[in-house]
């Protein structure tokens, strides 16, 4: 994709900058160079660069996006053996505890081990990791395995699983871009593209708001001028098409929720209109409304229009604040102008909702709209109230000019208007009457909310009020639909947020069980949480039905490997495999793993040399391999 061939790009200037300077060669082609690029940034990196008892050494700590088909959550070390050189890639099955211990490191191991009764090697390794521990503990548990929850079983013998995770990741490229079509066609000269251009004048508002249920939602609203829009008629009936795409993003730019959906992340809009409208369409705006289900957090919210004939298109970015329910400190979400809006007479939870209603309101957002001399100039925003809080609330709205205010109004909030989750829904009016035309400044504030006065500008101008903009909207699915608990629940996991993630699901499944997707997501998270004993109880039920459940099978055995239980592990891979599981790298490279753990070397052997026959281009199983037959052969 476009996106991974930008990152590879970005990741490669950087590891050139940062990786190379204690080599000859360029910085991407040191193990921390290489795996910058494929990873990029570790969630958290440690540098123990001048210990008294080890080496200068690196802890990398990875949530990895779980599109990369890769363990998420694993921590990396990089050390420079023997005290010298670039940092290299540590093996916990290859390197052992001992080889980050310098040589006051080792004297404190060997008083250690000597101490100990049993297994000379496991007492060693032991001895390492203790005197590890003594520097950071974060190190002593990755220099036994690279899966954090692994630390208590690598002592009695080192996994190989670690080793199998760096052959995983020596894999991602592939995953991401199975093949290098998108440099062919540049190379030769042979690419086609659509050219767009940035030249359609946009406008754009956006809002997060909680809903009745206490879900968070963004309301937004592009605006464009319809003589820049796509009108075609087909049989006497016309049609407006255009595009709409975007993204929300969190401080660290990831995407956490995509705006659109639909081909090549963008939505197709197309609306019905009349001929009258067709025909007034240069002089009348569009503005196109949607909403999509978010966390709480900050964010950057940006949104394209284009015209998909002519290829033009407007951009507009915004920060977002997103609220919790029950909140802790009294709040506002950010407010908007409303052209106008409706008090429907019931509300139903479990019906479609348009955008922008919230509750019993039905809002029409005002976007770059000016207002007439002589009209009401109306401001909606949510106020959050934390429990307990029983004094009123004051809100001000004050409309200034050049030659300061010039029409001021004060709301008095009632917390006891507030619903179950602290919410007031408040829509605020400023008379308009004796108000020159020209551009202003509205401030809008609540006392005793921190963030101080918000600023919206407006536009006055004399005479009749500005052409009523055409609305385009689309009902959305309620606020109770299963997709929208899962749409959260895959934002948490964006973000890092497992346990919250898993927390976000379960209603959603108490409510639907037999949400497919809600249940896969649900027993990837708690496979990423190490929640191992909840997997086990979740799906083995599902073998009593259908005792041949590939999915289940495979993933039964990784969460028994999780809990070192070798032999049901072992039990349900063969199992996955006698029931016509593909015979991928994969699953070989997960037994293998698992009977190396159990003692049983030369299977472990014989299910490596298949992987290597399906797939020779596997260097680090090709390693592990010559390092099984050399310890067979001592």
């Amino acid at each position: 994709s476009n996106e991974y061939r930008d990152k590879h790009y970005e990741r490669l200037a950087y590891a050139n900058r940062h990786f190379g300077k204690n080599t000859p060669g360029p910085g991407w082609r040191t193990d921390q160079g290489r795996i910058y690029v494929i990873l990029g940034a570790p969630m958290s990196r440690r540098e123990l660069t001048s210990t008294r008892m080890a080496y200068p050494v690196e802890v990398w700590n990875y949530h990895a996006d779980p599109k990369l088909r890769i363990r998420p959550f694993f921590n990396l070390i990089f050390f420079r053996e023997m005290g010298m050189g670039e940092f290299r890639l540590y093996s916990p099955m290859s390197d052992g505890p001992r080889a980050l211990l310098n040589s006051v490191g080792e004297i404190n191991a060997d008083e250690i081990a000597a101490s100990m009764d049993g297994d000379i090697a496991q007492n060693e390794r032991a001895a390492a990791y203790m005197v590890l521990s003594e520097v950071n503990y974060e190190l002593a548990a990755a220099s036994l395995s690279f899966v954090p929850t692994q630390t208590d079983l690598a002592i009695e013998m080192p996994s190989m699983e670690s080793d199998m995770l760096v052959a995983q990741i020596e894999r991602v490229p592939e995953v991401v871009m199975p093949t290098a079509a998108w440099a062919y066609p540049i190379l030769t000269g042979s690419i086609e593209a659509v050219v767009r251009y940035e030249t359609l004048p946009i406008a754009a508002v956006a809002t997060a708001l909680l809903d009745p249920g206490g879900i968070p939602f963004v309301h937004y609203a592009v605006s464009a001028n319809g003589e820049q829009l796509n009108i075609r008629e087909y049989e006497g009936d016309y049609y407006l098409t255009f595009e709409v795409a975007g993204a929300m993003l969190d401080p660290e730019r990831r995407v956490v929720a995509d705006i659109g959906g639909g081909r090549d992340g963008a939505r197709i809009i197309q609306g019905t209109l009349t001929e009258e409208q067709a025909r007034s369409m240069h002089s009348t705006p569009v503005i196109y409304v949607d909403r999509v289900p978010v966390v709480e957090g900050e964010f950057r919210f940006e949104v394209i229009l284009e015209n998909n004939v002519s290829h033009e298109f407007g951009r507009a970015e915004l920060d977002l604040k997103v609220p919790t329910p029950n909140p802790q400190q009294l709040g506002t979400s950010d407010p908007i102008l409303l052209l106008d809006y409706l008090q429907l007479e019931n509300y139903d939870a479990f019906a479609e909702h348009y955008p922008f209603q919230i509750g019993l309101l039905e809002l029409m957002p005002a976007v770059d709209s000016p207002f007439a001399s002589g009209s009401s100039l109306r401001i909606y925003h949510q106020v959050y109230i934390p429990a307990g809080h029983t004094e009123m609330v004051v809100a001000s709205y004050q409309l200034e000019g050049d030659d300061g205010v010039v029409k001021e109004e004060l709301a008095g909030i009632d917390p006891a208007q507030a619903d179950r989750h602290g919410t007031v829904n408040l829509v605020a009016s400023l008379d308009l009457e004796g108000v020159a035309a020209g551009d202003y400044r509205l401030f809008v504030n609540l006392e005793g909310d921190g963030r101080g006065a918000m600023t919206l500008p407006v536009t006055v101008t004399e005479g009749a009020e500005a052409t009523r903009p055409l609305f385009e909207a689309q009902q959305q699915t309620p606020p109770t639909d299963p997709f929208v608990g899962y749409q959260r629940a895959l934002q948490y996991r964006v973000l890092g947020q497992v346990e919250a993630a898993i927390a976000t699901l379960a209603p959603v499944l108490a409510r639907a069980p037999d949400f497919v997707e809600g249940v896969d997501l649900q027993t990837e998270l708690l496979m990423e949480a190490g929640r191992y004993e909840e997997l086990d109880r979740l799906l083995a039920p599902l073998l009593i039905d259908n005792p041949n459940d590939i999915d289940a099978l495979i993933t039964l055995g990784k969460a028994n490997a999780g809990m070192g239980r070798r032999y049901d592990s072992i039990r349900y891979l063969e199992r996955a495999r006698m029931a016509g599981a593909e015979e991928t790298p994969l699953l070989l490279n997960d037994l293998a793993t698992e009977y190396f753990a159990d003692g049983q070397a030369q299977k472990a052997r014989e299910l490596l040399e298949r992987s290597l026959e399906i797939d020779p281009e596997q260097p680090e199983v090709r390693r592990l391999l010559e390092e099984l037959a050399t310890g067979e052969s001592r």
